[in-house]
């Protein structure tokens, strides 16, 4: 009996050593990839960096349009010494003056010079003279004459014999001098703006704001 049970422990030990050195087998598939962590938390901003050097200067621009060389024009002005008059081509009428020493013998029998009225400093528009005004009951025109040293200014009712008005003191002028004149077409004066030349009517037919365009006039 005591022999049948050392046997028995001896088989055991011996499958014992048997499986403990069996050979181990190949490895196994790696495993699905596992789902993406969240996003951490963004990090401080870092310091600025130095400036970096100034870049190369850019191309010249092209040139601007040329101005118009040698005109004159006066600021706005008030007239308050109309008195009576007599003119020859208008009978009697109202006149005023004004000293303007950019007008000269040159300027009046070759140049062009221009003349604007307006209700008062504030106002947005203005009108070329001569201004023919209709409303009841006078009906007047009003209008320049430019000469040596100053502009003559006058007006004349035109619906009646009483000559002229003493015209609101609201009233603004100004005047344009274009000197230099070129020979135009015909008899008539005309100066040359911008490479083109202008006859005296042309000018004379063009809006306040037009001719202030035409020659970089602040209005």
């Amino acid at each position: 009996m005591r022999k049948l049970r050392l046997l028995s422990i001896l088989a055991l030990a011996i499958t014992f050593i048997t499986v403990s050195c069996t050979k181990e087998g190949p490895e196994g598939p790696a495993g699905a990839t596992g789902a993406q962590g969240p996003t951490g938390a963004n990090g401080a901003t870092g310091a600025t960096g130095p400036q970096g050097p100034q870049g190369p200067a850019g191309p010249q621009g092209p040139q601007g349009p040329a101005g118009t060389a040698n005109v004159i024009y006066s600021s706005w002005f008030t007239l308050t010494g109309w008195h009576d008059s007599t003119m020859t081509d208008q009978g009697l009428c109202k006149v005023d003056y004004k000293d303007a020493t950019s007008i000269t013998a040159s300027v009046i029998s070759q140049g062009v010079v221009l003349a604007y009225i307006a209700p008062n400093a504030a106002s947005t528009f203005a009108y070329q003279m001569p201004f023919t005004y209709t409303a009841s009951p006078q009906n007047f025109i009003v209008s320049y004459r430019p000469s040596v040293g100053k502009m003559i200014f006058y007006n004349v009712i035109t619906n009646s014999n009483l000559g002229g008005l003493n015209l609101n003191a609201t009233y603004v002028y100004r005047y344009i001098v274009i000197p230099g004149g070129i020979a135009g077409r015909g008899t008539e004066k005309a100066a040359e703006i911008k490479g083109q030349v202008y006859t005296e009517s042309q000018l004379k037919n063009m809006s306040y704001s037009q001719v202030c365009t035409l020659l970089n006039i602040q209005p």
